[in-house]
C-alpha cells in the first residue's frame, strides 16, 4: 500500500540554496514575472516540488531507492528536471481550472489564466529527457551497488552522465 510522504511545512535553512537554485532557473521572481508582477509559487511550494520530485525518482523508476535532500545522489540536476515538471503540473491544473474565455461578436477573445497551454511542447521533451535521465541514474546505480559500491566502466556506457545536460 502506498504512503504518503512527509508533508513539510517549511523549508530547512540547510535546503534553502536548493529553492533558490530552483527558482532562478525557473525565473520565478517579481522582477521577472512582467504581467503578473509576483512569484507564483511560494519557497514552500518550490521545497514541496522539490521533495515530490525525489519521491518519485525513489519509487517510481526500478531500482526502488531511499535517497534523501542529504545524499549525494541523485544529482540535484536531475532532481531539478523532477521539481520543474512537478512545477508544470501543479501550475498547469491550476491554470486549467480557473481559465476564463471570452469571446464577443466583434471577432475579440480574451482568456486569463491561460499561459500553461503554451508550455505543453516544452514539457513533453522535458519529460522524455527526465525519463531517460532517469532511467540511466538508477541502471547506473543497480550496476554500482551489485560491485559493492565500486564504480563500474559500464556507469558511463549506460549514458548516465551524457543525459543531464541536456534541456
Amino acid at each position: 500500500m502506498p504512503t504518503l510522504i512527509a508533508i513539510p511545512t517549511s523549508v530547512p535553512a540547510a535546503e534553502q540554496a536548493f529553492v533558490d537554485d530552483l527558482r532562478a532557473f525557473i525565473k520565478d521572481t517579481v522582477a521577472l514575472n512582467v504581467l503578473e508582477q509576483a512569484q507564483e509559487n511560494t519557497d514552500l511550494e518550490l521545497y514541496r516540488f522539490i521533495i515530490q520530485g525525489l519521491d518519485e525518482i525513489n519509487g517510481a523508476y526500478q531500482p526502488i531507492t531511499t535517497y534523501t535532500m542529504s545524499d549525494p545522489q541523485p544529482q540535484w540536476t536531475l532532481l531539478k528536471k523532477a521539481a520543474i515538471i512537478q512545477v508544470l503540473v501543479a501550475n498547469g491544473i491550476w491554470s486549467a481550472r480557473n481559465t476564463l474565455t471570452f469571446s464577443d461578436s466583434g471577432g475579440v477573445t480574451i482568456q486569463d489564466y491561460d499561459k500553461y497551454g503554451r508550455y505543453i511542447n516544452f514539457y513533453n521533451s522535458l519529460v522524455r529527457n527526465y525519463t531517460m535521465s532517469v532511467s540511466a541514474f538508477k541502471k547506473s546505480a543497480n550496476i554500482d551497488d551489485c560491485y559493492g559500491g565500486v564504480n563500474s566502466e559500464y556507469n558511463y556506457a549506460s549514458g548516465y552522465g551524457y543525459y543531464y545536460y541536456y534541456y
